[in-house]
């Protein structure tokens, strides 16, 4: 077949324009002919010069886009080789001939074992391009995969530690309701037992100032108290410095182990030339050992201020 009626054949075997019988007849030769092949790469090469330059025909070129560029590896090949020539024609000083035709010539070998080698290299190189393509397709993938992931994650850390946050403020929410709750009944039950003391008197302690020795690295010594046998509750009062004006006093009963066992909210009441709260605590909150006794006031921020610490060593009998 002559030269110029086989580079047509090859030209329209690229663009899917031949019939059945004339692209099995194509296929064989190229597979079966080293020097066929060497001009099906040059003719793929020049076709894509073509209509980068906009030289086919509108057929031509509905047929290029229609059954050329089916792959990923020859649109990259076609976006390459228009960065490629414009780079050329920016930079030719000589007549534009094309890179394509360049570069085969610069390859051309008379040897046909050279020729045949060179063609097994295009058809590794056509073969294996694709699978370059997929394998970085398939790595951006992944990537892109693993990007959604962290940020799925992260997003799922956040949504966790604002549950927590909101969880933590629930919480203190309802321990302040409960402490509030058994601040008031203390205190109703400091009206109830300062009605019984009219009929059966407590055993009455007075505490003093009971404040905290920084100083001297510590809280004073326990104070000694004994609750006689039979006494329903005891009275203890505890004095008030100048300086301690508040409308609300809040007492705290802690046993040994830090655990509370009574707590009300009191006001201060006069004592001689000064003030102090009084406390009447049931006797069966206690039992012979270490407690600790806080009285803070309430600021303007309705927050609780520590003014004193006692720390009470007591005996029943």
């Amino acid at each position: 077949m002559p030269t110029i009626e086989l580079d047509k054949k090859l030209t329209r075997y690229l663009l899917g324009d031949l019939s059945e019988r004339e692209r099995i007849e194509i296929e064989d030769r190229y597979l079966s002919n080293g020097g066929v092949f060497n001009e099906l790469v040059v003719a793929e090469d020049e076709l894509i010069d073509d209509w980068v330059r906009g030289k086919l025909s509108r057929k031509d070129r509905e047929l290029f886009e229609q059954n050329f560029l089916t792959s990923t590896a020859r649109r990259e090949r076609v976006k390459s080789s228009r960065a490629l020539m414009e780079f050329a024609d920016k930079h030719a000083a000589t007549p534009r001939v094309s890179w394509w035709r360049r570069v085969r010539s610069a390859f051309k070998l008379e040897s046909p074992a050279m020729g045949l080698a060179l063609a097994t290299g295009f058809m590794v190189l056509i073969v294996g391009m694709p699978l370059v393509v997929i394998q970085m397709s398939k790595l951006r993938s992944d990537l892109k995969g693993l990007q959604s992931e962290q940020l799925a994650q992260n997003q799922r850390e956040k949504e966790l530690d604002k549950l927590l946050d909101q969880q933590k403020q629930q919480n203190d929410e309802l321990n302040q309701s409960i402490n509030r709750e058994r601040a008031e009944r203390g205190q109703l039950e400091q009206e109830v037992a300062r009605l019984r003391e009219q009929q059966a008197p407590p055993p009455t302690f007075a505490l003093g100032f009971g404040e905290i020795e920084r100083s001297k690295g510590g809280p004073p010594e326990a104070m000694r108290l004994t609750v006689p046998r039979g006494a329903e509750a005891i009275k203890l009062r505890l004095d008030l410095l100048l300086k301690d004006q508040y409308e609300n006093y809040l007492v705290v009963v802690e046993n040994a182990e830090e655990h509370d066992i009574w707590r009300g909210l009191l006001q201060a009441t006069k004592a001689g030339r000064g003030k102090a709260v009084v406390v009447r605590l049931p006797s069966r909150l206690f039992v012979t050992g270490q407690y600790k006794l806080t009285l803070s006031g309430t600021n303007d921020k309705r927050e609780y201020e520590v003014i004193s610490d006692f720390n009470l060593d007591i005996t029943r009998k």
